[in-house]
């Protein structure tokens, strides 16, 4: 009697052919290739798959049962030496299931080393942020160090200036601009007029003037006239002569 097909239903997993009557050695090694693609699909501790990929306890089941089948049919089909045929198929699948229990020792192992590399790496990165902080901090502190550098570089070039009379001789030296960031820039890099003397100060037009002063953070209310203003940056320049005007 033919023997029925194992009601085991899974994507991407075909079943065996139908077996012959009695089954041969053939249709013993599909039945157990099957098994092993069955169990495969079953579901193992930490693994993770779409339900309808996964293999349950009773699929597994009936696809040893139909192997078992298979090999008992061919072993007692009624043929010369029937017992010896079925102690040598059942070596054979013992075999087999050895070869299977080895490739998924291996298959562990590899998981597990690929694990401790993962481990490795995330600790690496955990290294690598740690660094991170140790360098936002430093950056911190060089950017404190850098405005107290400006701080002490304007400050010595307003004390320059004062020494510099109406610059004539002696040029004034080029207070640079602040920016939000914590750099500098020179009023030339902007289009500004330099500011080498007393005169050249005197001489600004009204709106390089106000973007002087705004630029230095000098206070200059609109309704201030413009000798006002020309003293008040002639002041932080550090240019000490009175007025022209």
């Amino acid at each position: 009697m033919p023997i029925q097909l194992p009601p085991v239903h899974l994507p991407g997993i075909e079943l065996p052919p139908e077996p012959a009557d009695p089954p041969n050695s053939m249709d013993v090694l599909q039945a157990w290739m099957f098994c092993q693609r069955v169990q495969a699909r079953c579901l193992r501790p930490g693994m993770q798959a779409a339900v309808n990929y996964v293999a349950t306890p009773e699929d597994f089941a009936h696809a040893q049962l139909y192997l078992h089948k298979v090999v008992h049919t061919m072993a007692v089909g009624g043929q010369p030496g029937a017992a010896d045929m079925q102690a040598l198929v059942l070596e054979a699948v013992q075999q087999l299931n050895g070869i299977n229990h080895l490739l998924n020792d291996h298959i562990n192992n590899t998981n597990q080393r690929f694990n401790h590399i993962d481990q490795q790496f995330n600790h690496i990165d955990q290294q690598f942020n740690i660094i991170n902080q140790h360098l936002h901090v430093i950056d911190n502190r060089l950017n404190r160090i850098e405005g107290r550098l400006v701080d002490i570089t304007e400050v010595s070039y307003q004390a320059y200036n004062q020494g510099c009379g109406d610059g004539v001789e002696r040029q004034y030296k080029a207070i640079p601009f602040r920016l939000p960031d914590g750099g500098v820039e020179l009023p030339q890099t902007v289009g500004l007029p330099p500011l080498r003397d007393a005169r050249a100060i005197e001489n600004l037009g009204d709106a390089n003037l106000n973007t002087y002063l705004l630029r230095y953070n000098v206070p200059h209310a609109g309704n201030l006239n413009r000798t006002t203003k020309v003293q008040r940056l002639k002041a932080f320049l550090g240019s000490t002569l009175p007025l022209s005007l």
